[in-house]
Order: C-alpha cells, then sequence, then structure tokens
C-alpha cells in the first residue's frame, strides 16, 4: 500500500511541474502536435523560477515534516486544492471568453493535466499552513481598548486630512440628491426617493449633513458625516484588535492594528457614501458572531452579544440591500446549531432573529411604500443573466429562435447588445434595462421622461422579465460552457489572485474632480463644497498607491485573497473538526455577493469580506491553541 501512495505522489508530482509549465490564454489551432505542444508549454523566465522555488518547497515540506497528503484524513485539504485549482486554471483558461484552451483533444488533455498538478501544489500548500498553524504557541495579550481607539483615530485624520471636510463619491452626491429632491433646471427634472441606494442610508447621512449644515454650512456638514464614520469605526475596529489579541497574542494583534490603521481603511473613512458605515456594521456582526461561537459553553453568553449581533444586522440591512440575506441565512444556521447545543442560547438568538425579521420587512413593506420610495430597477438583481444571455447573443446567435431574440430584445434590445457589452464591467448592459432607477446620465433622465425608460416595474415589465429569465435557463442546457466561461471571466479578479488587471488605489478616491461636469448630479449646494487643505497639502495625496504595489501587499489587497482565505478556513476547520466553522458562513456570503456585481475585481464589493479577515483567522488560531467543541 505504501509503494502504490509513493507511486501516486511521484505522477502528482510530475503533474505539478508540467501544470507550472502551461502558458495562458496562448493556443495554436494549427500546426503539428510537437508545435501545438510546444507553444502551451512555453513559460517566461519569470515563471520558469517560479517552477522552481514550488519545487523546492513542497520537497522540504515532505521531507521536513515525513507529510504526506496521500490519505483520506486530508480530505478537507484536498477539497481546497481541488476548489483552488479549478478557479485557478479556468479562469486563465477563459481570458476574454477565449474558450480555445478548453477546447481539442490536446488542449484538454493539458488543461486536466494542470487541474491535477496544481490541485496538488494547493493541497500541500494548505497541508502546510495548517502544519504551522497546529505549531503555533501564543499567549493571550489584552490591549487597552481605549488607547486602541485613540491610536486608530489619530493615525486616520494623519493620513486624510488634505481631504476634509469629506469627499463625497457619486453615489453620494446620488444619495444626496434623493435626500433634497434636488431640482435639475436644465433638465426640468427633479429627483425622487429610490431603492437603488437603500433608502435608510440616504435618510442618515442626510440627517447627519442637515446636523453640520445647521450648525456651520455645508462643509461642516459633511464633515459631521465623516466624523461619525469615523468614531464609529474606530469603536468597532477596536474591539476586533482586543479579540485578536485575546485569542491570538501580541504579534497578531499589532498585526490587526496595522491593517485597520493602513491607508486601506483610513481613506475609506473620509468618504461620503454608504459604504464605510456599511462596512463599519458588517465588521460588528461578523465579530459578534465570532465572539458568540468562541463563548466556553460553560459560562452565559451576556445578552449584550445578542443585542449588539441583533442592532448590527439591521443596520447591515439597512446600508446595502443584499446585506439582509448574509444576517439572514447566517443567523437561521446559528439558531438551528445552537438548539443542539444551548437551548437557552438558541432561544435568545431566535428572539433577536424576529427582531431583525421585524424591524426589516417593517421598513421594507409597509415604511418604504407609505414615504413612496421607488423600488430599485431589477436589473441591478439580473446582471449576471444579462451578461450570459448576452454573450450567446454575440457568439452563438442562431441557436436563438425568433421568440427568442424577441423576448430578449424586450429587456436588451438586440442591436444594442454588441456595443454595450464588456465582461468585465456589466453597467452598460443592465443600463438597457427597461426600468433605470440608476441613471447615469441626462440622456437616462430624458429617456425617463420621454417615457422610453420607466421609473418602476409595471405587470408588462414584470412579464417580461420573467420570459427573459426562461430563456435565460434554457439557453444554460444548450450553451453551458458560453454560461460558466462568462461567469467565470466576468469575475476573474475575485476567483483567481494572480489576475489583477490595474490595481490602482484600490477603489480608494483621492479626489473627485469628474463632479465639476456632471451638473445633473449637483445638489443645490454644490458650489459651496470646498476642501479645508490648500492645492498643495494634497499633492502626493495618492502616495498609498506605492505601498499597494509593493510584493505581499499587493497579493493580500487583491479581491480573490479574501476569497481563498476564507476557503482555507473553512476545510482547516473541517479538518480539525470543528464547530467554529460556521464562521465561514457570514463572510463566505460576503464573497458570493462580489460574485454578483457588475464590476469584475470592483474593490467595494470585497471589501466587507477583507475587513473582517483578521476576525476569522482569529477563529481559526484560536480553535487550534485551546481545542474547541466538535
Amino acid at each position: 500500500m505504501e509503494k502504490i501512495k509513493k507511486l501516486i505522489n511521484y505522477i502528482f508530482f510530475v503533474c505539478q511541474f508540467l501544470a507550472i509549465s502551461v502558458s495562458y490564454p496562448t493556443t495554436v489551432l494549427t500546426g503539428n502536435l510537437l508545435m501545438r505542444l510546444t507553444n502551451r508549454l512555453s513559460v517566461t523566465v519569470y515563471q520558469s523560477f517560479f517552477g522552481v522555488l514550488v519545487v523546492v518547497f513542497v520537497v522540504f515540506f515532505q521531507c521536513k515534516y515525513h507529510r504526506s497528503v496521500i490519505k483520506w484524513s486530508d480530505w478537507p485539504y484536498w477539497f481546497f486544492g481541488m476548489i483552488t485549482a479549478c478557479l485557478y486554471v479556468i479562469t486563465l483558461s477563459v481570458s476574454n471568453l477565449n474558450v480555445n484552451n478548453l477546447t481539442g483533444k490536446l488542449n484538454v488533455f493539458i488543461t486536466i493535466i494542470a487541474l491535477l498538478g496544481f490541485s496538488y501544489l494547493f493541497t500541500n500548500f494548505a497541508a502546510l499552513l495548517g502544519q504551522l498553524i497546529s505549531h503555533l504557541k501564543l499567549k493571550k495579550w489584552l490591549v487597552n481598548y481605549w488607547l486602541v481607539v485613540f491610536i486608530l483615530i489619530v493615525v486616520w485624520f494623519l493620513q486624510v486630512f488634505p481631504l476634509l471636510p469629506g469627499l463625497v463619491t457619486w453615489d453620494g452626491y446620488r444619495q444626496f440628491v434623493e435626500y433634497f429632491h434636488t431640482y435639475i433646471p436644465s433638465l426640468n427634472f427633479a429627483y425622487y426617493p429610490t431603492g437603488h441606494h437603500p433608502w435608510s442610508a440616504t435618510l442618515i447621512l442626510g440627517f447627519l449633513f442637515s446636523i453640520g449644515r445647521a450648525i456651520g454650512g455645508v462643509n461642516v456638514g459633511l464633515f459631521t458625516i465623516v466624523l461619525v464614520q469615523i468614531l464609529l469605526a474606530a469603536l468597532i475596529f477596536a474591539k476586533v484588535v482586543f479579540f485578536v489579541g485575546k485569542n491570538c497574542g501580541k504579534i497578531a494583534a499589532i498585526l490587526a492594528m496595522i491593517f485597520y490603521s493602513s491607508p486601506f481603511v483610513a481613506f475609506w473613512e473620509v468618504t461620503i457614501e454608504k459604504t464605510p458605515l456599511f462596512l463599519t456594521f458588517t465588521t460588528w456582526f461578523v465579530l459578534t458572531y465570532a465572539e458568540i461561537l468562541l463563548i466556553n459553553r460553560q459560562k452565559n453568553v451576556s445578552k449584550w452579544l445578542y443585542i449588539e449581533i441583533t442592532f448590527s444586522g439591521i443596520m447591515m440591512a439597512m446600508f446595502r440591500n443584499d446585506g439582509v440575506y448574509v444576517v439572514f441565512l447566517s443567523l437561521i444556521v446559528l439558531i438551528i446549531v445552537e438548539s443542539f447545543q444551548s437551548k437557552k442560547d438558541a432561544r435568545q438568538l431566535l428572539f433577536g432573529f424576529l427582531i431583525f425579521l421585524t424591524a426589516y420587512l417593517g421598513w421594507y413593506k409597509v415604511a418604504l411604500p407609505l414615504m413612496n420610495v421607488l423600488p430599485g430597477s431589477t436589473g441591478e438583481a439580473i446582471s449576471v443573466p444579462m451578461r450570459q444571455l448576452s454573450a450567446v447573443v454575440i457568439h452563438n446567435p442562431k441557436s436563438l429562435s425568433k421568440n427568442d431574440l424577441a423576448v430578449i430584445d424586450k429587456i436588451t434590445p438586440i442591436k444594442d447588445i454588441p456595443v454595450n457589452f464588456n465582461v468585465n464591467n456589466v453597467d452598460n448592459l443592465k443600463s438597457l434595462y427597461p426600468v433605470d432607477t440608476f441613471l447615469r446620465s441626462p440622456a437616462e433622465i430624458k429617456m425617463i421622461q420621454s417615457g422610453k425608460l420607466k421609473k418602476t416595474s409595471t405587470p408588462v415589465t414584470k412579464k417580461e422579465t420573467s420570459d427573459y429569465l426562461k430563456v435565460w435557463i434554457e439557453q444554460a442546457f444548450q450553451h453551458p460552457t458560453t454560461y460558466i466561461a462568462t461567469f467565470l471571466a466576468g469575475n476573474s479578479q475575485f476567483l483567481n489572485p494572480i489576475i489583477d488587471d490595474n490595481p490602482g488605489s484600490r477603489g480608494i478616491m483621492y479626489g473627485n474632480g469628474y463632479m465639476k461636469s456632471a451638473t445633473f448630479l449637483q445638489p443645490g449646494w454644490f458650489n459651496e463644497v470646498h476642501y479645508w487643505m490648500n492645492d498643495s497639502m494634497r499633492r502626493y495625496i495618492s502616495w498609498p498607491n506605492i505601498i499597494f504595489s509593493l510584493p505581499i501587499i499587493r497579493t493580500i489587497l487583491q479581491p480573490a485573497f479574501a476569497l481563498w482565505t476564507i476557503l482555507f478556513s473553512t476545510f482547516y476547520l473541517m479538518y480539525r473538526k470543528s464547530f467554529a466553522v460556521l464562521i465561514c458562513i457570514p463572510v463566505g456570503l460576503l464573497c458570493l455577493i462580489s460574485l454578483l456585481s457588475p464590476l469584475n475585481g470592483g474593490e467595494k464589493y470585497i471589501l466587507p469580506a477583507m475587513y473582517v479577515l483578521p476576525v476569522i483567522l482569529s477563529v481559526v488560531i484560536a480553535t487550534t491553541q485551546r481545542g474547541f467543541r466538535k
């Protein structure tokens, strides 16, 4: 049996070596077998050197720890390896919707070898990480909570003061014009409240702005929002640092402190829109979720934890439309599991869940209709079907019947699809939807006024959308490769950590000069907004870009890193047979939601998962350090 295991290990080792040699997306479909094989196994000098390091790594790991992954008990690591290998290989293979690497006997054979090789490599990597974590010897380190709060506030202000009183984004101004029902004379158009951005978030930002404006004018109003964002974020992120120190020790707490005080976090706190507060409430919810999981069952869970998880969950749902799904599913699972562990805790959680559900339904089903808030366009929710079905229209139009084309044309006009289709950004495509609450330009506003676009869905639109989704489902069976390739190519930067087209500022804004020409999105007080510091103070304001481009840091801040970290945490906790694997539910859902976003690799959509990585990693380490319920 041992000889068979060694033979299997050697075969995987060879596959791993060959997998590293495969190039993407270069493909030669003509020529003899040797030419095509040479083309696929052609790598750069850099890739070759990387291959050497990988081979050395695997040999060192297996010799140092006398550790082979060819055994049944390592199945969680193998699942991690296989999933990440599929994400890695296939996203590279379908770059720009080029599926040639998945067609033809030779290409399919090479792809299979690559999948086997990278599965083996990533499985070894996961096993090594698990080995290192299991050997950690850490001591509890209780930080001074209020000192951390103070340091975060000071460090953030030192970084962002040139942008004070605050930087209002495109989305932020959109929330303001809706809040104030701004009238645009040049278009004879007055904005009205919609659910494109959660109306609850718009009300809160507008209320804070109005208080500050009443005290000291427009700029004080903007600073009031920034001040609230900074104070709340400092209070919550300091709780995370305290949590990390208590469970993982001094070094881990310092690393968490560095992360939260970095420009990657600081510059979002001076940004004015719904995102900063959503990030804060999300971090609070996941932290409380983790604290409940790690509580010693010989002690009573503090009622404050139930209050915190309920309130933070409500605020998550109020600040982003998809937040409700994360909270709802996470709490349901936790209640079910807790019902087998502690009936009392399950009842407390159930009570909190019912409060959350009542608040959510009361707000969205009763309050918003009473306030005449129009629901957001369905086009926002069906961006994935629109992207996939449009790819079929472009690449396989003959497979669609006249009736299918007529159905599609009512939702996305056929003649406009080629011009607006972009696998990496679906914003132009979803603006073709007959109901528009996005309003990205004066042209779209005029289309609303003329009746070509609707403010809200009608029974006819709902029926047309239903028919459209039926065609989408039917075409999935005829074009599964196109659907899979479109989905993976459109989310490649969320799925593969080495696909990173333009890291730039990592979604951070250093100015909003573009708003000067966007007169259709300017509130009445727009011309009163000005920075408190002169232009020379902002000359080098983009300095964080240098840090974001450094090795290791660039990888950590790449969107797919969060997903891969969560995948590892999930399967490692399964390997440990730990009840704490439940922490991966809310964090995993935060990652999955980003895959439904319109922009490939958009940092804003994955930020919630990235911000809570210190929490999930602390749970992983704490589970190993002190044992846990199984």
